[in-house]
């Protein structure tokens, strides 16, 4: 399921090397040739534009923070690109920051972001390696690794599975 909507927010997680980063330039890739333009928070510098330009990533359409491994810049950083529109694509990435900064993160800021991007184009995608929005997301996906891809000795990808945990769809009203 790589088509998250729009005007919410959606949850990418999983273990590590699970292929959640993969599905992630795939998004990227796909929006950014698109003519969306999207950000990248990366709260703790794991990004590689090399490896996203070579997924498909147009990088002129993408802006990269880095969160110098502070959750609470990561969140000021996001809190901005939200409120200032104009991003078609808005990734919060929170994989393998520590326990104890992702355990004081308030339940406010989900709400305060579910606030700015409602009835807005753009879809925020938090990635992680467990749940963390709670009911703020409408969109949680479960990223499963089912095997290393090697081709000889030369490491070719990762095949993965995504199994929605949570999914709403609009209602028409």
């Amino acid at each position: 399921m790589e088509d998250f909507p729009r005007g919410a927010i959606s949850e990418v997680f999983g273990a590590v090397s699970c292929g959640k980063t993969a599905l992630l330039h795939r998004l990227l890739a796909k929006a950014s040739t698109c003519g969306d333009f999207c950000a990248v928070v990366d709260s703790q510098g794991a990004f590689d534009p090399l490896s996203a330009s070579e997924a498909g990533v147009n990088l002129r359409s993408l802006l990269w923070i880095r969160g110098n491994a502070r959750i609470e810049n990561a969140f000021k950083a996001a809190d901005l690109i939200l409120h200032s529109g104009g991003f078609g694509v808005v990734v919060l990435d929170l994989c393998e920051a520590p326990l104890r900064d992702l355990n004081r993160i308030p339940l406010s800021y989900w709400y305060r972001f579910r606030l700015a991007i409602e009835n807005t184009p753009t879809k925020l995608i938090v990635t992680g390696d467990r749940p963390l929005v709670k009911s703020c997301a409408r969109v949680q996906l479960e990223v499963k690794r089912e095997r290393f891809l090697w081709r000889g000795p030369v490491f070719e990808g990762i095949s993965f599975e995504a199994e929605s945990r949570k999914h709403y769809a609009r209602l028409a009203g």
